[in-house]
């Protein structure tokens, strides 16, 4: 398994937002350390839940070991969330589709409207039903396209070209959320276990976020199981059997509601430029936070809050 990228986690209930990470792979040693700028990005929000905009260079510190490191920028930066949402409209999906395409429905209502949304099917082959869009008639317009059809559905082909999709997007300034609906049924797709390693790679390295939900009869054989509980982990997803496909209509709603607080902590964030202090150790303990109080703050090197 390619290991998940390691992120910052919020201490709770800190005063000052404190936040602490043993790194798990050296950022760099002692004056070399001095001589790079490091990025780190902070979430905060008030105690009312909206966005700080007005952060001060001077209200910021980010620790190596305990010492101060020094501040070089703290700029504004909208890191959006946008949705990819693959269909399952193949042979063994067919008796839950409906269900998915209501589930969908309370899902996309779910989602804010600077929230750009793409929906494709997977069976036969990966195919677009709409591209990204904020439109919201487009997208209801999109769910009735989709029907089922006889072909056997192509999951980890899916997975694979949207990867594709995501590392051939140089200017990427959003972070990817890519949701399957899928079944346990038969897999057609043709991508190797090295394609696979790699796709798994390719996702890290674009911040994304897999959500794998299967309408399941007991195929744990399935590789869509395997693949979907692998890059949930990988990614800090989700993988979620369900055995009645009713459950799309009343679950599916409740993921987008997630993904709509997700996008409300990410969209404004700031991205702190700093150098760490001389002598920096090779696995530093890194702490940062802000003097200001009444504040609350999530750091990731990424800027991809859960």
């Amino acid at each position: 398994m390619i290991p998940a990228v390691p992120r910052l986690r919020r201490a709770a209930g800190a005063v000052l937002a404190l936040v602490l990470m043993v790194c798990g792979v050296p950022w760099s040693t002692g004056q070399a350390a001095r001589a790079q700028n490091r990025v780190l990005f902070l979430s905060v929000i008030d105690a009312t839940g909206e966005a700080v905009t007005d952060l001060q260079p001077d209200e910021v510190f980010v620790r190596w070991d305990g010492v101060d490191g020094e501040i070089l920028d703290l700029d504004p930066i909208a890191l959006p969330v946008r949705v990819t949402v693959f269909i399952d409209n193949g042979g063994s999906a067919a008796s839950a589709l409906q269900h998915m395409r209501e589930g969908l429905k309370g899902f996309v209502d779910a989602m804010p409207e600077d929230v750009e949304v793409a929906l494709l099917t997977v069976g036969g082959q990966p195919r677009w039903i709409t591209r990204h869009t904020f439109d919201r008639a487009e997208l209801t317009r999109g769910l009735g396209l989709v029907v089922p059809v006889g072909a056997v559905a192509r999951y980890l082909d899916a997975w694979a070209e949207e990867a594709d999709r995501l590392t051939d997007d140089e200017e990427r300034e959003y972070l990817p959320i890519v949701v399957m609906l899928a079944s346990d049924g038969p897999e057609g797709s043709t991508v190797t276990q090295g394609r696979y390693a790699g796709m798994a790679q390719q996702m890290i390295e674009a911040s994304a976020t897999l959500h794998t939900w299967l309408f399941t009869r007991g195929n744990v054989d399935a590789p869509q199981v395997q693949v979907g509980t692998e890059m949930a982990d990988l990614t800090r997803g989700s993988y979620r059997p369900l055995a009645v496909s009713s459950a799309f209509v009343t679950l599916l709603p409740e993921l987008g509601r997630d993904i709509a607080r997700k996008h409300g902590r990410v969209r404004r964030q700031y991205r702190v430029t700093h150098v760490p202090p001389d002598g920096a150790s090779d696995q530093p303990v890194i702490s940062f936070g802000s003097t200001r109080q009444g504040i609350d703050i999530i750091g990731t090197i990424d800027g991809n809050v859960p």
